[in-house]
């Protein structure tokens, strides 16, 4: 009997929800190591995300200039290739 009274005695009323999420985030918390770890683990992935996205941008940069080049001698090609045809059947077409 006499332990069950201890143990009523111990016991105290069930933390909220607020309170356990108090103590779990205290800067006094051995969590706030795990805390610490975490943000800069964050911060190294986000800074390796980013400059994978810096690197993707400008690859996206250079191969839409190149797309562009391209293009442009293309239609400097097909330009081209009317004037020979033209002139092919203008000749063509002179002859008797």
């Amino acid at each position: 009997m006499a332990q069950m009274a201890e143990a009523i005695a111990d016991w105290q009323a069930p933390l909220s929800s607020a309170e356990v999420v108090s103590k779990v985030i205290s800067p006094d918390s051995s969590n706030s190591t795990f805390f610490k770890n975490a943000e800069a683990a964050i911060t190294e992935e986000f800074a390796e995300v980013r400059k994978g996205t810096e690197a993707a941008e400008e690859a996206l940069v250079r191969t839409q200039q190149l797309y562009e080049d391209m293009k442009k001698r293309q239609e400097e090609n097909n330009l081209i290739l009317q004037r020979i045809l033209q002139a092919s059947v203008a000749s063509i077409s002179s002859q008797p």
